[in-house]
């Protein structure tokens, strides 16, 4: 598994329920570096899901990486991605089976995980056909957008982890 070397700025992407926030709360207490959660960006607390408008979401994803010299964002929100590869460093890519991803929101669901890393405050964790839809249709379309978006930053090191496996072991 390859591993970085002096990341600082560090974006992670993939597919819902891929293991990304789990992994950017991980790598945060390991770099004492703070972490942004776009999910919790993206949405209003208490609202069950409801969007902010965009430009609030690349405004405040901004302010983030302003106010921080080291950083680590997960989420994917194509509306501010290319601004956050142009200041990262690092792209991590957790890119795991889309039939694993929707077992592990599946469970999820079951299970009530209102703990976990990046869940949105008051929300509830009801079971959303929509997501699934999202994963298995939008998420492969995306890929592609992704790719060619990190292939525009050439500074960037990509470090793409394909296994659930990979995610959970990852360690910089």
């Amino acid at each position: 598994m390859p591993k970085p070397t002096a990341s600082n700025r560090i974006a992670i992407i993939g597919p819902s329920s891929s293991g990304k926030s789990t992994l950017a709360g991980n790598l945060s207490h390991m770099l004492e570096a703070p972490v942004l959660h776009l999910d919790q960006l993206a949405h209003i607390p208490h609202s069950n899901w409801k969007r902010q408008p965009s430009d609030f979401i690349v405004l405040e994803q901004r302010k983030f990486m302003l106010d921080n010299e080291r950083w680590i964002i997960e989420g994917n929100y194509s509306v501010c991605m290319p601004e956050r590869f142009d200041h990262a460093d690092t792209v991590i890519w957790c890119d795991p089976s889309l039939a694993g991803c929707i077992y592990r929101y599946i469970k999820r669901c079951i299970e009530g995980d209102k703990n976990r890393a990046g869940a949105l405050d008051g929300a509830k964790g009801e079971f959303s056909i929509e997501l699934i839809k999202f994963t298995l249709n939008t998420y492969p379309k995306n890929k592609l957008k992704y790719a060619n978006l990190i292939a525009q930053a050439p500074h960037l090191k990509l470090l793409h982890l394909k296994t659930f496996k990979d995610i959970k072991q990852f360690k910089l």
